[in-house]
């Protein structure tokens, strides 16, 4: 057989609000706004450079069923310009562009598969006997709960190659909505080679025999807990029917959080080494962004004489407006949303590590967990069913902490324990 390429997408969020930043300048809202319809123009870059066969989105192209009339033109025009160059594209919607939100003023260039609530397939290129079937379904509302998975098994035609276009919750992902909810043996089950998945925004993807199930993320990360790059993957079916696929960035904006531990200072402790430190990491993550643009939050942390001085009430705005003017001029600028202080007052805590009491004693638990083990696998089995409760998810930001923010919050539950434990008093001494 031939081979055959296509881009798989999904979660563009066109016009996207980016809600949660703080008040930011006229030029800062002005990326932020356009970034995601670039991103979709990097997209359709993207596919006509490498002249692929289609291009697949696997729903979610707008972020508001209310707000969706530019988002809707502008994925259009896109379309149209992809059918210029002899591209494909299937369409599958999702729970924010379900089909009775698009306007039917706005037709879909000729090209274009638009797949319904009843599921069908349709070849990946057109009149080639040998092509791949593209299956998909799409939401007609918004509310889905059901699995559709086996909608396809009802249609599927083996034989061929296939992909299967669904935007749906795989393993009940807690930090997304269950729509269409299935687990991995549904879709192992089905027959069909390359699941094109969309919903959850992390990048992810699942093997099982003669096959993959393929989260490609959205396409621009929209608030700090999508942070890192975000694209689409490109995917290629050799000659011998074996799927290869890669992750392209097309994202225009990067998000971080980033750490400044002030016991990490040299022992001047003055707030210019803390400065120092601070643009030693901006600068770090800037080089780290691929020449995107940086949005991040500064979190300073750890115990030292500066406590007193930056936990005053004015320092956090003071930090934020000098760091503004340094970075957000430069391109790619570099912008930071907010400072937050949870640092601590100074503690010797190697005098109480080596006390032969309850201060002693707890110290050594902090140092054993923080080194893995049992105490590390009990604490996430407690904190799995905290993340996992269905009436507490949604209070949660983020999935739940592992490596590096697992230790931060065992350093967090340490200090917390110290400053309730020693007094003013004993500090002094």
């Amino acid at each position: 057989m031939p081979s055959y390429s296509f881009i798989h997408a999904a979660d563009l969020h066109l016009d996207s609000p980016f809600k949660g930043l703080k008040k930011v300048s006229p030029l800062i809202a002005e990326e932020l706004r356009k970034s995601t319809f670039e991103a979709f123009n990097k997209v359709l870059d993207l596919c006509i450079t490498e002249q692929v066969d289609a291009l697949l989105i696997a729903g979610d192209i707008f972020d508001s069923a209310d707000q969706s009339l530019q988002a809707q033109i502008t994925f259009v025009n896109g379309l149209k310009r992809l059918e210029a160059e002899g591209i494909r594209c299937f369409v599958c919607h999702g729970n924010h562009d379900p089909r009775d939100a698009w306007r039917s003023e706005i037709p879909f260039p000729q090209n274009t598969v638009r797949f319904e609530e009843n599921v069908f397939s349709s070849e990946l290129r057109p009149g080639d006997p040998e092509s791949p079937l593209v299956y998909g379904y799409s939401y007609p509302t918004r509310e889905v709960r059901e699995n559709v998975v086996p909608e396809f098994q009802k249609v599927f035609q083996p034989g061929r190659v296939s992909i299967g276009l669904l935007h749906a919750n795989v393993g009940a992902d807690t930090g997304h909505e269950s729509y269409a909810p299935c687990t991995l043996n549904d879709l192992s089950g089905v027959g069909i080679n390359y699941w094109a998945l969309g919903h959850v925004h992390t990048r992810h993807q699942y093997e099982f025999d003669n096959g993959v199930a393929v989260y490609p993320g959205n396409i621009q990360g929209r608030h700090i807990n999508e942070p890192g790059p975000r694209g689409v993957y490109m995917v290629t079916i050799t000659e011998d029917g074996s799927i290869e696929q890669s992750f392209r960035a097309v994202d225009l904006i990067r998000w971080k959080e980033i750490y400044v531990d002030i016991s990490d200072l040299d022992d001047n402790q003055t707030i210019q080494s803390l400065e120092d430190a601070v643009e030693e990491q901006i600068e770090s993550a800037l080089a780290d962004a691929d020449e995107r643009h940086l949005v991040y939050r500064l979190s300073l942390t750890g115990r030292g004489p500066l406590h007193t001085v930056i936990n005053g009430t004015e320092y956090n705005d003071i930090l934020i407006h000098k760091l503004n003017e340094q970075y957000t001029n430069r391109k790619p600028f570099a912008y930071c949303d907010r400072v937050t202080t949870t640092t601590r007052k100074e503690i010797d805590r190697d005098e109480y590590a080596g006390r032969d009491d309850f201060y002693g004693d707890l110290l050594q638990f902090f140092d054993q967990a923080k080194n893995g083990g049992e105490i590390i696998s009990v604490l996430q089995t407690e904190l799995r069913e905290l993340y996992d409760h269905k009436n507490l998810h949604g209070y949660l930001s983020g999935g739940m902490p592992e490596d590096d923010a697992l230790a931060l919050l065992l350093d967090e539950a340490e200090s917390l324990c110290l400053d309730l434990l020693v007094s003013e008093d004993d500090d002094e001494n």
